[in-house]
């Protein structure tokens, strides 16, 4: 496919999908009360019934770890400006639903536009915090630290329990120096809210009340969430090019994938899972994803993957830079 013909289908695509960007108030707000509500009251459950009948956790846990996963979704909504009309109202919705995730608001916007800036540039890993990947001849370079580290950091078993809680659960409390000023302080003042809160709340319940009740739920959505994000660019055809072949329209058309998953799994991650059609317009709201990707299923073809599929894909942990594909240790023979 020519430059000149991706651009013209970047073009057409932007036309099908700026119908789906219209948002619907009254289903937003309906979306951010009952998240809201039902997470802690959910949270209010785990600590009620961990006194009291501790079966019962196993269907509490779980459902506060669902909307876990429902207020992030929110919180990425508001991150892109579509989940409200009016920016102060993302801001408001997306600090309040990402607090009680333990995901600074301002922060996570800061990093998440980067990663649609620089989707696929090889040259700016830097700003783009995707997944850590080398390519072929950057790992034969290495010293063997950084390629034990490596081999480790892109382990399955890293990649979906040691990682999530690194990457959630303590590089949200770092400063980066990419970062914006907003991004910063937004860093410090939920460090300081947290440190006094839990501090209490330890003292008060003691820490392994703490931890049922919310900390292992969250590492729960923290897992789910690093699956889900792993499958939507680690994968074999995806787009990695160097900053003077690195095309924006391309890396975000040929970069991302479709993840193929049952409707209650769409539902529970905001429909994230048709990651192209978000790439290409990122102001269709999470409730219009589903349509926005049946209209544009008839202009191109999607990277599709099955959710249980994402496994496998696990197993890529290099860029091939001569073959433009992920591919294993073995494959790259190293």
């Amino acid at each position: 496919m020519t430059n000149s013909s991706n651009t013209f289908n970047y073009h057409r695509t932007q036309k099908i999908l700026k119908r789906f960007s219209e948002k619907n108030i009254a289903k937003v707000n309906f979306h951010f009360y009952f998240t809201l509500i039902m997470f802690w009251l959910s949270v209010f459950a785990n600590y009620y019934f961990l006194n009291s009948i501790s079966w019962m956790l196993f269907l509490t846990i779980p459902i506060t770890t669902v909307f876990m996963c429902r207020s992030y979704v929110i919180e990425h909504d508001c991150g892109h400006l579509i989940f409200y009309n009016k920016t102060i109202w993302n801001d408001i919705a997306g600090n309040i639903v990402g607090f009680g995730i333990a995901i600074p608001y301002s922060m996570w916007k800061c990093v998440h536009d980067s990663h649609h800036m620089h989707v696929g540039n090889l040259d700016k890993r830097d700003f783009n915090p995707e997944i850590w990947t080398l390519t072929i001849s950057e790992f034969k370079k290495a010293k063997i630290l950084k390629k034990t580290l490596y081999k480790f950091v892109r382990s399955r078993f890293v990649r979906l329990v040691v990682s999530p809680v690194l990457n959630y659960g303590i590089a949200c409390r770092l400063i980066h120096p990419n970062f914006s000023r907003k991004a910063k302080i937004s860093v410090i003042a939920h460090n300081v809210i947290y440190s006094g809160l839990i501090w209490y709340i330890v003292c008060s319940i003691g820490f392994l009340t703490f931890f049922y009740i919310y900390l292992f739920p969250l590492i729960l959505f923290f897992i789910i969430a690093a699956y889900t994000f792993y499958g939507q660019h680690q994968f074999e055809e995806t787009y990695w090019r160097k900053q003077e072949n690195w095309d924006w329209k391309d890396a975000s058309s040929f970069g991302a994938t479709d993840l193929q998953a049952p409707r209650w799994y769409r539902w529970l991650v905001g429909n994230v899972t048709y990651h192209t059609v978000h790439h290409l317009y990122v102001k269709i709201p999470f409730y219009n994803l589903h349509e926005a990707q049946n209209a544009l299923k008839q202009e191109m073809a999607f990277n599709e993957i099955s959710i249980t599929g994402v496994w496998r894909l696990l197993g890529l942990k290099v860029w091939d830079e001569q073959k433009k594909k992920l591919v294993t240790f073995k494959e790259a023979k190293i």
